[in-house]
């Protein structure tokens, strides 16, 4: 026996801590490079469990060698390191080997559409459609599994169940919610009827739905996915039915929210103005900027009968090429006195989009501190002193506000960190980084800070949760409200107009 042979057999008995100094001594082997056959793949199979990743590329190619020379399940092999090493280079996998865990439910990672069945079968794989049966049928049964158990696992705040609706009770089910969702307690269940590929509700549950079968086994165009949700009767989320491609990959990317869930216990819808109804105005201007060196839109609301020497409270915000949603709200709060007169001047964002993020860039230090650096000067300097002379918005601290969400909202703290002294409010939604991480705040002479996040939004409310800890450990002046929703417009929408009457000494209605 040679010897990497018998340290190969080692290895194949060895225990998890003898195992990755045999694998160490194994890479070390100029033998290693040179086997063939059987000894291929078993280095192979080796090196794909007990050596990191960055042995994959290694372990595929003794893979390969090993299905060339037509060694039974070496070809599997191969397909698996294959796909591995593309999705850690950051590329679609191309034979649906990979399965991942999101939301609880097992996934399929992206693939490329590359690999077809004939190109598996060569390699020792089933069909792509018996895989994905395979991972369906192991989710349904963990599904099953989660509804009998009944609540949810520990420190889920949701999770997929299944209970086996039939066509006939799915079909009776829309007649009565044709919007596609209604709740029994804690379990919600969604519908739509399809004849594509599959759909999903996002955003906030991007579970795959599953075809459901008539009693006799034939087919439908029915659509179902069924959740627990904590808390269940306080949810608010919009919802909408995306359609998936053959690759299991929303069909033109994110698809339109066009349903809204809200729970008999959830708080009650705010009055909004629709776009061509505002007592105010929304207008969007183009502004020219030193700092940025380009010609940035903002867009800026100004309640009823607002004058330039009204020296009203202003609130900057991010993402004005979103921010209707927000003043219709807004508007509305103002005309029923909820709120104060307001003026929200609003940048438009910076593009993001599959060529890259270049938003995040200038929201968020620490990525790019040219960038940053520049569009804070923007943000800070260039609109305050814009609003006030052509808006006469308040210059002074208590009557500043910065608003924003999700990457937004770490836009907003650390602004309002390196800036206290222009502003003394701080509304920030769903924020992405903790406290510690690339945003330094000290509480002496900080800006108070309205804080908020779902509880179906997973890292964002965790981040957001710790930034409301940290704040209230150093006794720095903040407010949290946790609200069972997604990372989702929604409740974005209906805080703010809350923040700006907790700001400014107004509560709203209701």
């Amino acid at each position: 026996m040679s010897a990497i042979s018998d340290l190969l057999s080692q290895l194949e008995g060895a225990d998890p801590e003898t195992a990755p100094l045999l694998v160490q001594q194994i890479l070390q082997m100029e033998e290693l490079g040179q086997l063939q056959g059987i000894d291929a793949l078993r280095a192979s199979r080796a090196l794909a469990i007990f050596a990191g990743p960055q042995q994959l590329p290694i372990a595929g190619e003794l893979a390969g060698r090993a299905h060339q020379a037509g060694v039974p399940g070496a070809g599997a092999l191969f397909a698996e390191c294959a796909d591995k090493v593309s999705l850690m280079t950051g590329r679609p996998q191309r034979f649906g080997t990979v399965i991942l865990e999101h939301q609880g439910d097992m996934v399929m990672a992206p693939l490329d559409g590359v690999a077809d069945d004939e190109m598996r079968h060569a390699f020792g794989l089933p069909s792509l459609a018996e895989m994905r049966d395979n991972v369906e049928r192991r989710n349904k049964e963990r599904a099953q599994e989660r509804y009998e158990d009944e609540g949810l696992p520990p420190g889920q705040r949701f999770c997929r169940i299944w209970t086996n609706p039939s066509a006939e009770e799915l079909r009776s089910g829309l007649v009565r919610h044709p919007d596609g969702a209604w709740a029994d307690g804690n379990d919600l269940t969604f519908v739509c009827q399809s004849g594509g590929f599959g759909a999903i509700p996002g955003p906030v549950f991007e579970l795959p739905m599953w075809k459901v079968l008539e009693s006799n086994g034939a087919p439908t165009d029915l659509w179902c996915v069924q959740v627990r949700i904590d808390r269940l009767d306080e949810a608010v989320f919009g919802y909408g039915f995306w359609q998936l491609d053959q690759n299991g990959m929303p069909i033109g990317g994110r698809g339109a929210v066009d349903h809204r869930y809200r729970g008999i216990n959830a708080p009650d819808e705010l009055p909004s103005h629709d776009d061509d109804n505002l007592d105010g105005s929304l207008r969007t201007h183009e502004f020219n900027s030193s700092a940025l060196r380009e010609n940035r839109r903002i867009k800026v609301y100004l309640p009823p009968g607002h004058s330039r020497d009204s020296n009203l409270p202003v609130v900057y915000s991010t993402d004005g090429n979103m921010i209707e949603p927000y003043i219709r709200r807004l508007d509305a709060a103002i005309a029923n006195q909820a709120i104060p007169p307001v003026v929200v001047i609003a940048p438009h964002a910076a593009p993001m989009d599959h060529t890259g993020n270049e938003r995040a860039l200038e929201y968020l230090p620490g990525f790019d501190d040219q960038r940053f650096d520049r569009h804070q000067r923007f943000f800070v300097d260039e609109i305050s002193q814009w609003g006030e002379e052509e808006f006469g918005v308040s210059d002074a601290r208590e009557f500043r506000a910065i608003f924003g969400c999700s990457d937004g909202a770490g836009h907003a703290l650390a602004t309002g960190s390196m800036h206290r002294e222009r502003y003394g409010h701080c509304i920030a939604f769903s924020a992405g980084m903790p406290p510690g991480e690339q945003i330094a705040w000290n509480a002496e002479g900080a800006p108070f800070v309205h804080l908020c996040a779902g509880t179906l939004e997973q890292g964002f409310h965790q981040a957001t949760e710790a930034w409301a800890a940290w704040l209230h450990f150093h006794s720095s002046p903040h407010h949290f409200t946790e609200r069972v929703c997604g990372h989702d417009l929604i409740q974005w929408i209906e805080e703010l107009p809350k923040s700006i009457a907790r700001a400014w000494g107004q509560s709203p209605t209701g």
